[in-house]
């Protein structure tokens, strides 16, 4: 009888570019929790008002605290508390927010240590075709990795909230939570912050949009405007008699 033996080498397995590029890149991205007030509620005669929490992302920029997001996770929040991957949070600040572009700009005061910024990318050498990487906060759970490609590069018409602003269009997976999130390229830099998805369901459908970094770059960095804070709520019929206003304010 032959005996057969089998050898069966044991083969380290080695990380892949992605995988590497994540561990490299994820300590910068940050989740945001956000705070603020409802618009108040008049009924059966009395106004009632209630706290709102939301979640989102950001990435770190600059060593001194820096960190871009969404607009809209932001924008009027009383307060934000910003989560890095080992658990530790502190209080973030509102420097500047497009909300046409659907960018912001927050800063924290220190930033802990062993975290690296990351850099922004030359947007417009960012080719349809690219590979690159999302990490965020798909419904608050953090530093989660979705992987896809530059879908295409549009910018929407004047009937859209988002005139004039560009914006890459990704398959990479989207969802609640990934705005203000960084859209990587290969190399670890920031090519986009996310923004929104196109769906139908209400979940990712594989048609997601980020603002490309040059546009963050130019509205927040290179000619940041002013940002009040203010956002305005409309006040008519019943509500506007509850703040003793008159109707047509």
């Amino acid at each position: 009888m032959a005996l057969v033996v089998i050898a069966l080498l044991s083969v380290p397995v080695v990380a892949g570019p992605v995988s590497k590029l994540f561990q490299r890149v994820s300590p910068a991205v940050v989740v945001l929790h956000t705070f603020e007030q409802a618009p108040p509620i008049f009924k059966d005669g009395e106004i009632t008002t209630a706290s709102v929490e939301g979640v989102g992302s950001g990435v770190l920029i600059s060593a001194d605290g820096l960190i871009l997001t969404a607009a809209h996770v932001v924008h009027i929040a009383d307060s934000i508390h910003v989560e890095f991957h080992d658990g530790s949070r502190t209080l973030g600040r509102v420097l500047a927010s497009d909300k046409s572009a659907d960018v912001a700009l927050i800063s924290i005061d220190r930033v802990p240590d062993g975290i690296t910024p990351v850099s922004l990318a030359d947007s417009d050498q960012v080719a349809v075709g690219d590979e690159i990487i999302v990490i965020g906060a798909p419904y608050g759970i953090g530093h989660t990795l979705s992987v896809g490609h530059i879908s295409g590069r549009r910018v929407p018409d004047d009937d859209s909230m988002f005139s004039g602003t560009e914006l890459f269009q990704t398959d990479a997976a989207i969802n609640q939570g990934n705005s203000g999130g960084p859209l990587f390229t290969l190399d670890g830099e920031v090519a986009g912050i996310v923004s929104h998805i196109l769906s139908r369901s209400g979940g990712y459908e594989g048609m997601g949009f980020a603002v490309t970094a040059n546009t963050a770059r130019e509205l927040l960095l290179e000619r940041r405007g002013l940002w009040s804070g203010i956002d305005g709520v409309l006040l008519e019929g019943s509500m506007a008699a509850a703040f003793n206003m008159p109707a047509t304010a």
